[in-house]
């Protein structure tokens, strides 16, 4: 097989199709209200297209607002709007298990199987004693509406008639106790194909919420608000290998001496493994190959360890044995021709081809 067909870039990258980033939330960043926010309104009342999954009810910041409900300042702090010229203020943690929830609107029901990014950002308000710790979202069938304040736990909903859901954790590109600026939270995940509606709140009772201080004990008047902005829901392309084409897990997965896969490379496995998941008939070859520095049985020796670990992640996730070989060689095929023993750090990569299944 000639290296002339080889795929150098992230297997992410590589699509079935070509998608645009359009954003499926309505009014995800509340810009788009029916009047300024003067007093204690009920939010719902005064932006289009959000609702509220219980009897609490939210706050809205504006710069057209007044002095307690304007922005930057308002009664809970000060932030400018991550975009825009207006967010919302939530209660995660308080007293007798008071939460406070958005319920948004997908602009069309999202499709079984495929692949979806979320994102948002936050912000902790200065008034708050207490931070959380992580944060999630859950995705819905039908707007809910319960006639109380207090915790949507999954039992909760459970006695809700004719509704599915399912919860998606979220992961934060810094600390969300962060009160200087906007953290932003993001998932990916598969739809199940029922979903048009996102709640956005504490899903936890007090007791059982995890806290960014858990050896402080709170008090009753302890509490923890969080300004909300600029949610963002976009289809990802489903990932797709043609067969008997060489691609390139990662240029570098590892260490120049080392065999354990990086956060990237185990991102991307988890990638591949969907693939082989979704497609029986397809096995998979894993060549691993190193730099020229050292030995030539020690850089097949390391070659066949990476790949091995590819292999081993793989079948740890439940690709069966037959369905994945592997093999190191070494530095016995670089990228491009190159002088003997020359600085070849970029050689080091695993590479893998998706082939016809031949179930021995």
């Amino acid at each position: 097989m000639g290296y002339r067909t080889l795929f150098l870039f992230s297997v992410s990258l590589f699509v079935s199709m070509t998608l645009s980033s359009q954003n499926l939330i309505l009014n995800p960043g509340f810009e788009n209200y029916s009047s300024c926010p003067y007093s204690i309104t009920s939010m719902d009342v005064l932006l289009e297209e959000i609702s509220l999954p219980t009897s609490s009810s939210g706050d809205y910041f504006h710069e057209c607002g007044s002095e307690d409900f304007s922005v930057p300042s308002n009664f809970k702090g000060t932030q400018k709007a991550s975009e825009g010229s207006g967010y919302i203020g939530l209660y995660f943690y308080a007293l007798n298990n008071y939460r406070e929830y958005v319920q948004l609107n997908t602009s069309k029901k999202l499709r079984e199987k495929h692949p979806y990014k979320i994102s948002l950002q936050v912000s902790l308000a200065e008034t708050s004693t207490l931070a959380m710790k992580n944060m999630s979202i859950l995705l819905m069938n039908k707007k809910i509406k319960v006639p109380n304040s207090t915790v949507l736990t999954h039992p909760r909903l459970d006695l809700e008639e004719n509704v599915e859901f399912h919860e998606v954790k979220l992961r934060a590109d810094n600390s969300i106790s962060e009160k200087e600026g906007w953290v932003t939270l993001s998932a990916e995940f598969d739809a199940k194909g029922f979903e048009t509606q996102i709640i956005f709140g504490n899903f936890q009772t007090n007791e059982d919420t995890p806290l960014s201080q858990p050896d402080k004990r709170p008090l009753s008047s302890d509490f923890s608000y969080y300004f909300v902005d600029n949610f963002m829901l976009e289809e990802l392309p489903r990932v797709n290998y043609e067969k008997d084409k060489i691609y390139v897990l990662e240029q570098n997965p590892f260490d120049p001496k080392g065999y354990e896969l990086d956060a990237k490379a185990v991102a991307d496995i988890q990638k591949i493994f969907k693939f082989l998941k979704e497609n029986a008939e397809v096995q998979m070859k894993i060549t691993g190959h190193s730099d020229n520095i050292g030995t030539t049985e020690y850089n097949k020796f390391i070659s066949s360890l990476r790949a091995r670990a590819v292999a081993l992640h793989l079948k740890k996730l439940g690709i069966a044995d037959d369905r994945i070989v592997w093999e190191g060689v070494g530095d016995t095929k670089p990228l491009k021709s190159r002088t003997p023993r020359a600085n070849g750090f970029e050689d080091g990569r695993i590479e893998f081809v998706m082939t016809k299944f031949e179930d021995e």
